[in-house]
C-alpha cells in the first residue's frame, strides 16, 4: 500500500494544497475512515471501484471521476481489489476561484466531474489512466490547474484572505475576530464566506481546528491530552471528546490508535 503526497507549482500554492497517488490491493477487503479535513478535492479513480459511506448512511459506488467540497463528518471508503487513485487536494475556496461553481452543492458529496463547466471529464480520466507513471499522471492533473490559474487568481477576495487568517490561527478564532482582523462585517463575512466555502466562517473554523487536531494525534506516538485541550482551546476533555465523536464518530484514544496504522502508508 502507498500513498504519496506531491507538491504542486509556485503558481498554484494559493489554491492547490498538494496532489496524491494512492496505490494498492485490497483483495480481502478494506475500509479507510477519514475525518472532516477542510479541504475540497479532484479525484480519478483509474483501477477498481469502490464505495463510500457518511452519516451511517448506504454506502454508494464512487464515480471514476469526481469533485468534492466540505466534508462535515467523518466518512468510510470501502475498497476492494487494486486501488489506483490520483487526486488534487485543493484549497477551500479553489473550486470556486477557477470554476465559479456553488460550492453549497458540493458539501458531504462526490459528484461527477462534469458538474465543472467546462471539462472534458472523459479525456481527462483516460489522460490519466493511460500515464505509466506518477510523475506522467502528477504532470496531467497540474497542466489542468495552470490553465486555469490566471482567471482564478482574478477572483481571489477577501474572503481568501479570511480562510488564510483562520488556518494561520488553526481554526482558533472567532467569527468576530476575523472580521475585525479584516475590517469587515460579520454579516459580510458570513455571506461571502457560505458562497465561496460552502459552510458557515463559524462551521469551517471548527472544521480547521479538528483538522489539525486530528492529524497531529495520528503522527504523534504519545498523546498529553490536557496539552491538546489547552492548545486547542477547548474546555476540557469532555469538549475535547464530544467535538471528536461529532466530527469522526468514535473517541480521541481510538482514533488515535487506528490512525497510527495509516499513517505508515504515507509518503510526503
Amino acid at each position: 500500500m502507498r500513498y504519496q503526497k506531491f507538491h504542486p507549482a509556485k503558481a498554484l500554492l494559493p489554491f492547490v494544497e498538494c496532489y496524491f497517488i494512492w496505490e494498492g490491493e485490497a483483495a480481502d477487503g478494506m475500509q479507510v475512515q477519514s475525518p472532516p479535513n477542510s479541504y475540497s478535492s479532484i479525484v480519478f479513480n483509474y483501477a477498481d471501484l469502490y464505495k463510500a459511506s457518511q452519516h451511517k448512511n448506504e454506502p454508494v459506488v464512487v464515480p471514476r471521476a469526481f469533485v468534492s467540497g466540505q466534508f462535515t463528518s467523518n466518512y468510510t471508503l470501502l475498497l476492494h481489489g487494486k486501488i489506483g487513485i490520483a487526486g488534487i487536494v485543493l484549497r477551500p475556496s479553489a473550486l470556486y476561484n477557477f470554476f465559479g461553481v456553488r460550492m453549497s452543492q458540493l458539501v458531504n458529496a462526490r459528484v461527477s466531474l462534469s458538474f465543472l463547466p467546462g471539462l472534458p471529464e472523459e479525456i481527462l480520466w483516460t489522460a490519466v489512466k493511460n500515464q505509466p507513471s506518477d510523475e506522467g499522471r502528477i504532470k496531467v492533473l497540474e497542466e489542468l490547474m495552470l490553465s486555469y490559474a490566471t482567471a482564478a487568481k482574478s477572483n481571489l477576495t477577501i474572503i481568501d484572505e479570511a480562510i488564510d487568517y483562520i488556518d494561520a490561527c488553526k481554526g482558533c478564532v472567532s467569527v468576530e475576530a476575523v472580521a475585525a482582523q479584516l475590517k469587515i462585517s460579520r454579516r459580510y463575512l458570513e455571506k461571502k464566506f457560505l458562497e465561496k466555502v460552502g459552510v458557515s466562517p463559524k462551521f469551517y473554523s471548527r472544521i480547521k481546528r479538528f483538522g489539525n487536531l486530528s492529524n497531529k494525534i495520528a503522527h504523534h506516538e504519545k498523546i498529553d491530552w490536557q496539552e491538546i485541550v489547552e492548545e486547542y482551546g477547548f474546555h476540557d476533555q469532555s469538549h475535547l471528546v464530544k467535538e471528536f465523536m461529532e466530527f469522526n464518530r468514535m473517541n480521541p484514544t481510538r482514533y488515535h490508535l487506528v490512525h497510527q496504522e495509516l499513517t505508515r502508508f504515507v509518503k510526503q
